[in-house]
Formats: structure tokens, sequence, C-alpha cells
């Protein structure tokens, strides 16, 4: 990880709390303290004793505290997914666009959502059920007549999934295999302890003569959720403008189903995270 992608991690923490961090030695620091409790939460403090470790002894410990990883794999690099109709019960793909690790857990809870915001023409599909997956592709035209007139030529409007941590263990990953990243940030949302990845992403897709296809580009934007404690992610996807697509997901209510849930209890661990259909 080079200087440039640790110091802009870096950016967002209070320099007083870095100074602070220095001044204490680690023993203290995991103590309570009259000093710690002018801290704002445990979470700064554990983020301004990761940066005075980085800042004091220069190392690239970029993800000490961030949840996410990422990284832009080689195209030739492959990655094995189970595929129940392959001889072997695998498929191999390569070319992958980006790759996201989480932190490593024993365990995750497993979690379903509800809806508690979506844009106006989304309304037909507002519910007060819970679940793991939500699509608004029949919203699109996906080169049909059918459609709401404002998701004509989209692929797919809105696209949300849950995913437990534990599934990409052991080198897992969530990939992004036919849509290319933009610049991604990273921001954690403290209400409701989620760090969380936003970028932009886009898509060509070349035209399909025999159906009558035309070539066409599409233009995605993406929201991962990540609740470290848990072990719970979520995914956002779709056409509807970021804006948007952010108050869909700070509007998310979240709870757990009961289950728990590690490594070995999945098939796969790698996922496409792509906007999909079907």
């Amino acid at each position: 990880m080079n200087r440039e992608k640790l110091f802009s991690a870096l950016g967002d923490i209070d320099p007083r709390y870095v100074a602070e961090a220095l001044r204490y030695a680690p023993g203290e620091a995991a103590a309570p303290s009259e000093r710690s409790k002018h801290m704002k939460s445990k979470r700064i403090l554990s983020l301004a004793l990761a940066a005075a470790l980085i800042l004091a002894l220069g190392f690239t410990a970029y993800g000490l505290y961030l949840g996410f990883e990422y990284r832009r794999p080689a195209a030739e690099e492959t990655f094995s997914i189970h595929w129940d109709d392959s001889p072997d019960g695998t498929i191999t793909w390569s070319d992958a666009k980006l790759a996201v690790t989480l932190p490593e857990l024993e365990e995750s809870r497993e979690i379903e959502f509800r809806t508690g915001w979506l844009p106006g023409d989304m309304l037909s599909l507002q519910s007060e059920d819970w679940k793991q997956y939500f699509t608004a592709e029949r919203l699109s035209d996906n080169g049909n007549s059918a459609g709401v007139p404002a998701y004509r030529g989209t692929m797919q409007p809105l696209q949300i999934q849950t995913y437990c941590s534990t599934q990409f263990n052991q080198g897992g990953a969530l990939l992004l295999l036919y849509q290319t990243p933009g610049d991604i940030r990273e921001e954690h949302w403290d209400e409701k302890n989620l760090d969380v990845l936003l970028f932009h992403s886009s898509q060509h897709c070349d035209a399909v003569p025999e159906y009558n296809i035309p070539a066409r580009d599409y233009e995605f934007d993406n929201i991962l959720l990540l609740n470290q404690e848990e072990g719970w992610v979520v995914k956002l996807v779709g056409q509807i403008g970021e804006e948007q697509l952010r108050k869909v997901a700070e509007n998310l209510e979240f709870r757990p189903t009961g289950n728990t849930l590690r490594y070995e209890d999945f098939d796969s661990h790698f996922v496409f995270f792509d906007a999909g259909v079907g």
C-alpha cells in the first residue's frame, strides 16, 4: 500500500487524537482512565492509536482499523467459484476488475433488511417485508417495451443483497467482474457502526445482432456496507444516481435472522457483486 493511500486513509483523524495517542503506553490505552473519557468513543481511540503507530514507526499498516481492503487483480489472475453444472463442480473466472476482502471472523451473524426509503418511481416495490435480496429489475425495460419510463434504458435500477464476511475468509473476496470501477471512497457511519465503500463503475456491452440488441454503455453507483463486529456485508448497486442510492442505504433497517455462519458453511468463497439481472 503506497504512502499516498495510507495518508488519505488517515486524513479524517483529528491530529489532536494522534498527538494524544502518542502519549499513551499500550497498557494504559487498554485500561479505563480519566484521559480516555474525553475521547469521542472507543473507536476514535483505536483509530488514534493505529495512526500514532503508523506515523511514529513508519509501518504501512493500512487496513489495521479499516474494514475493507481492495485491489485491482491482474487480468490473468483466476478465481474458482462453485458451479453445480460444471463437471468438477467449479468454474474458473479471470479478468476481475476489483477484489474486496474483509476482516476474518470465526462467525458471522446472518441478517436481513427492509427498505425505509425508495425513489418515488420505485414505490410500487416498497413493503414491510424483511428480505436478503431486493431487485428493481422489472422496472427497467432491459431491451423490452415494458418498464417504468424513468428507468428505460437501464439494466438494473437498484439491487440490494446481503453477505456474511466469513464466506470470504482464507483469501476469498467480493469481485467486480464486468464493471470497471472509478475512484473508491471510504467512510464510517457512526450511527449504524458501518464501514462504507462507495464508487462509480461503468460497463460496455457489445451489440447482439441476432437478437437485434445494439451496443450499450451502462453507468452504475455502488455502495458496500460492512458491520465488522457482527460480520455482515450489504451491497447496493444501481442506476438511480449516487445521491438516491446513498439515501436508500442510509434508510435501510437491519435485523439478525438468528443464524450464525462460518467459513465452511459456504461452497464458494468468491462472489461477483456486479449489478446483475435475472
